[in-house]
């Protein structure tokens, strides 16, 4: 039986934390045993699962603290339950976890796989970092990335950026996009029931976007897209909630700016929904739309193709990977372009049906099983304990 070590420090709403549950999950099916080191409970039903909190006497949880806590003691149990375990394999994901583990997997001698799901040197993107916070980031992504034996990315650019680093020969880097789940169907009664509980009548139009409420996702643009936009009828719901005193203040900022741009009767910020609840969602709607200022590969996006729902957002990586044809693309920070679409695409019938027919050819593209894949770029060249990860 293989042993692996992995580490999150708390789980969190979104895509990202979806995927680290379905990787450790696939890890378990195959009946490897998987310890994972964390600040908070990370509860996985299974006999092969060993969760190990580290010692957080103050409960701290969130904010500085809580990193400084992480930072500091996250690489001497990742050592210690390492050495004790036996541990045959770290997998890192995100470049923080491949930084903290590095000096664990140096002394242990064991290879160490880093899934990467967002573009590199995020800090850069956010206003008002400092140099230094921007420089530690650079620091933490290199180091991580320098001792991880191999990379697994989420999209084209975030390959291109490692190779721009450390060159094509000398990181091994794999590409695994996320991937559609299966989606449920739902009766016509169901989904009637749902208009009725959010107000909104049987003959009105449906613009949905949805995801963790956070700035990068630059829903504020779309309130203001869609107060231009000129059709009757047509209402925007905002599946999501925030999960940070950050994301919390972006929230009301939105709330506050769909009601100073009259909005209000419009615009239904409906919170967070379980998956059948927003897949059920996605049926009645006639347009997801997606924004973002920066994506790994967002799960909304895909389960929204998934449930047949044309689709459109920003022509960044992540979302361009997905979407691929210019028809579905937009300039985020250009409002007329996004004004026009949006309503070209419910007022031009020849443009509707060339939307829906890309939407659902991209989809059959994301259409795989994701766990297998993720199993076996991690595994391939690992043959028995101890071994190391090979070059293909």
């Amino acid at each position: 039986m293989m042993k692996i070590m992995t580490a999150m420090y708390t789980i969190k709403r979104g895509g990202a934390y979806d995927r680290f549950k379905m990787m450790i999950e696939t890890f378990l099916e195959k009946q490897w045993e998987v310890h994972c080191l964390s600040l908070t409970p990370i509860r996985i039903e299974h006999s092969c699962y060993h969760n190990h909190l580290i010692i957080n006497p103050f409960r701290i949880r969130q904010g500085l603290m809580a990193k400084f806590i992480v930072l500091f003691s996250f690489p001497i149990y990742s050592f210690l339950i390492g050495l004790r375990e036996k541990i045959d394999l770290f997998i890192a994901f995100g470049p923080l976890y491949a930084f903290l583990q590095a000096i664990p997997k140096l002394l242990l001698r064991k290879p160490m796989v880093t899934l990467i799901r967002l573009n590199l040197s995020l800090g850069q993107r956010i206003k008002g970092l400092s140099d230094y916070l921007i420089g530690l980031n650079k620091f933490i992504e290199y180091v991580g990335l320098r001792f991880s034996d191999r990379i697994i990315v989420s999209n084209e650019t975030i390959c291109e950026e490692i190779v721009n680093i450390f060159g094509r020969r000398k990181k091994e880097i794999k590409i695994l996009f996320n991937n559609i789940p299966s989606i449920s169907k739902f009766p016509q009664e169901s989904i009637s029931q749902r208009r009725n509980q959010l107000g909104i009548s049987s003959e009105a139009k449906i613009l949905v976007t949805a995801g963790v409420l956070t700035p990068r996702k630059y829903f504020e643009i779309l309130l203001r897209c869609f107060q231009k936009i000129k059709l009757d009828n047509l209402f925007l719901l905002i599946v999501g909630d925030s999960s940070t005193d950050v994301d919390f203040q972006y929230k009301k900022s939105l709330k506050e700016l769909s009601k100073a741009l009259g909005l209000s009767h419009k615009v239904i910020f409906v919170g967070w929904l379980e998956k059948q609840e927003l897949w059920e969602i996605y049926h009645d709607s006639d347009l997801f739309i997606l924004p973002s200022l920066n994506e790994g590969m967002p799960n909304a996006m895909l389960e929204a193709l998934g449930a047949g729902l044309p689709c459109m957002g920003s022509n960044i990586p992540g979302i361009k990977d997905i979407l691929l044809y210019d028809e579905l693309l937009f300039d985020h920070l250009d409002e007329k372009s996004i004004v026009g679409k949006i309503q070209q695409f419910f007022l031009d019938s020849q443009f509707f049906d060339k939307v829906k027919k890309l939407s659902q050819e991209r989809k059959g593209a994301f259409e795989f099983d994701w766990k297998e894949r993720v199993f076996q770029m991690v595994t391939k060249g690992i043959a028995n304990r101890g071994g190391a990860c090979r070059s293909r």
